[in-house]
C-alpha cells in the first residue's frame, strides 16, 4: 500500500504536474485540412457499398486530372465526401517527394538534436537516481518516470525505426540497438517488452496494418471485452482508467513476445494450436490464469516460464531489486532508503505508464479516425491516406513540448515515413498538413487531452471508428494474395517486400 502522504489526490498532481505545459501551449485552436471537430464524430459510419474499380492507368472516367475511381455516383456521408474526388496518384506523387526531401537533409544536425534528447532523459535520470533514497516525493518520481518515458517513446522508438540509420549517431542505430543478448537490452533500452518482440509487433505489423484487422494496436478491436460488457457505462470508464498504471507489463509486453512467437512458428512451418486467435490480444491474466482452451492455447504459444525470463525479469530485476540494492549497505538505515527507492520506482512505473497511456494509446482511436477491411501495398496513394485518416497529431512544434509528448505528437508523419529523425518530423508536419489541405484529405490535430476523451470513448463502446469505404480505393493500391513478407523477425531493418 502506499505511504500515508501519498494519497491518490498527490497522484494526479504527478500527472498534471508532468503535463500541464503542454496543455498551455496545445489548447491552441486545431489547423489542418479538415477540422478535428468535424461531422466525424457525430454522423454514423458509411455504408460498405460494392463500387466498381479503377481503370487499368489508375484514371478517373469522369476526370482527366485526377486519380480517382471510375465508380457510379453515390451519395457518401458528408464527412466522407472528400474521398470521392481524390486524386490518390497525386496525393503519392507529392507525399513521396516530401519523404525524399526530409530524408536527404537528415544529416550532423539530426544528430545533434538527438545527443540534446539524450541529455535531457539522462538529466531526468540522474535526478531520479540520486533521489530515490528520499521518502516518496514528486520530484524523484517525475524524474525516475521521465527517463523511462524517454527512453522508450524518443530514443528507442525513432533508433529502432531507422530514423537515424542515414547518419553516424553511434549506437543509436536499427541494426543493433538493444538487440542480440540481455546485456545490449540493458545497455541501450531496458523496458518491460522485450526489443526484438517490439520490432514486429510495432514496425512490422503496426505500422503496415495501421487501422486493418491485423493491426495489433487497434484499440477498438481490442477492448471488445469491455465495449460489449454488460455493466453500466461508469465502470466500465473505472476499468478503461485502471488500466492506464498498469498497461505495459499488463498487456503489452504479453502481446509483443505473442507477435514474435507467431512469426518464429510461422518461419519454422509450425501450425497454431487450433483453438489460438493469433488476433486476440494477450494479457499477464491470460498466461497465468487460464480460463478456457482458448487461453490454454496461448500458453502453449507463448510459455510463460521463458517469457518471463526473457521478457519479464531483465526490466524487473534491474530496474526494482538491483538499481536499489546498493542502499542496503548503508548502515542502520539501509532497509528504509532502499524501501523508499522501491515505492519511488514503483509510482514512477504507474505515472510513466499513464503518461505513455495518454501520448500514446490514443494516437490511433477516436470516431473522426477510419479502419480498414484489408490490405493495401505500402508506400502507395492508398497506404499514404491510410496513414494520415487513421491517425492524430497533438499541438506542439517546441522541444520542450514535443519532448513532453514523446514526440508523439507527430504521429501522423511518423506513419507516413516511420524511419525520420525526431527533428525532421518537425520540420515536414506542416508540409505533410499542407499537402493534405490541397488533396482534401483529413489531417487531425487536437489537444492530447481532448484525444485522451475520444480513445476513453472508443474503449467503452461509447462511440466507434469510422469504416472506410475501400472500395472507393484504386485497385492497383491493393495487397498482393498472402500479403506482406519479411525476410527476418526484426521489423527494424527489412522493408516489406
Amino acid at each position: 500500500s502506499l505511504p500515508p502522504h501519498l494519497s491518490a489526490r498527490m497522484i494526479l498532481r504527478l500527472i498534471s504536474i508532468l503535463l500541464a505545459f503542454a496543455s498551455i501551449e496545445a489548447f491552441a485552436p486545431s489547423t489542418g485540412c479538415r477540422s478535428a471537430t468535424s461531422l466525424h464524430s457525430t454522423l454514423p459510419s458509411a455504408p460498405s457499398i460494392k463500387l466498381d474499380r479503377q481503370d487499368a492507368d489508375g484514371k478517373s472516367a469522369t476526370s482527366p486530372h485526377s486519380s480517382v475511381p471510375s465508380v457510379p455516383t453515390i451519395k457518401l456521408d458528408p464527412q466522407d465526401a472528400w474521398i470521392e474526388q481524390l486524386d490518390y496518384a497525386g496525393f503519392a506523387k507529392e507525399v513521396t517527394a516530401l519523404g525524399k526531401e526530409l530524408q536527404k537533409n537528415t544529416g550532423q544536425a539530426d544528430v545533434d538534436h538527438l545527443n540534446k534528447i539524450v541529455s535531457w532523459r539522462n538529466i531526468a535520470a540522474a535526478i531520479g537516481v540520486s533521489t530515490m533514497w528520499m521518502p516518496p516525493n514528486p520530484l524523484t518520481v517525475i524524474a525516475l518516470s521521465t527517463w523511462t518515458y524517454a527512453s522508450w517513446t524518443m530514443i528507442a522508438h525513432h533508433t529502432c525505426h531507422g530514423g537515424y540509420n542515414r547518419v553516424d549517431a553511434g549506437k543509436f542505430n536499427s541494426r543493433g540497438f538493444a538487440l542480440g543478448n540481455v546485456k545490449k537490452r540493458i545497455e541501450d533500452w531496458c523496458d518491460w517488452m522485450m526489443p526484438e518482440a517490439w520490432n514486429v509487433e510495432h514496425n512490422r505489423l503496426h505500422h503496415y496494418h495501421l487501422g486493418e484487422d491485423l493491426d495489433p494496436d487497434l484499440v477498438e478491436r481490442n477492448l471488445s471485452f469491455l465495449r460489449e460488457m454488460d455493466i453500466p457505462k461508469p465502470l466500465k470508464y473505472g476499468v478503461a482508467l485502471a488500466l492506464m498504471p498498469i498497461w505495459k507489463s499488463y498487456y503489452y509486453a504479453p502481446n509483443t513476445f505473442k507477435e514474435l512467437q507467431i512469426t518464429k512458428w510461422r518461419q519454422e512451418g509450425r501450425e497454431l494450436p487450433t483453438n489460438f486467435d493469433p488476433n486476440e490480444p494477450v494479457t499477464l491474466r491470460m498466461l497465468f490464469f487460464p480460463k478456457d482452451d482458448g487461453d490454454e492455447a496461448i500458453a502453449e504459444v507463448i510459455n510463460p516460464t521463458k517469457f518471463m525470463l526473457q521478457v519479464m525479469a531483465p526490466f524487473l530485476l534491474t530496474r526494482f531489486i538491483f538499481l536499489p540494492a546498493p542502499l542496503l549497505l548503508f548502515p542502520g538505515l539501509g532497509p528504509t532508503l532502499f524501501s523508499h527507492a522501491v515505492v519511488n520506482l514503483v509510482l514512477a512505473e504507474m505515472l510513466t505508464n499513464i503518461h505513455g497511456f495518454i501520448t500514446i494509446v490514443t494516437n490511433h482511436a477516436g470516431s473522426d479516425l477510419y479502419k480498414f477491411r484489408d490490405e493495401v501495398q505500402p508506400k502507395s496513394g492508398s497506404f499514404y491516406v491510410r496513414q494520415v485518416v487513421s491517425s492524430a497529431n497533438y499541438n506542439g512544434g517546441s522541444d520542450l513540448l514535443d519532448f513532453s509528448q514523446g514526440w508523439l505528437n507527430y504521429q501522423i508523419e511518423h506513419h507516413v515515413w516511420p524511419d525520420l529523425s525526431m527533428k525532421q518530423y518537425q520540420l515536414g508536419a506542416p508540409k505533410l498538413e499542407e499537402i493534405c489541405q490541397k488533396y482534401g484529405v483529413p489531417y487531425v490535430k487536437e489537444n492530447v487531452f481532448v484525444r485522451l476523451a475520444k480513445t476513453l470513448n472508443i474503449m467503452v463502446g461509447q462511440s466507434s471508428m469510422r469504416e472506410f469505404p475501400i472500395e472507393m480505393e484504386p485497385q492497383k493500391d491493393k495487397a498482393r494474395k498472402g500479403g506482406q513478407e519479411w525476410k527476418s523477425t526484426n521489423g527494424a531493418i527489412d522493408e516489406p517486400e
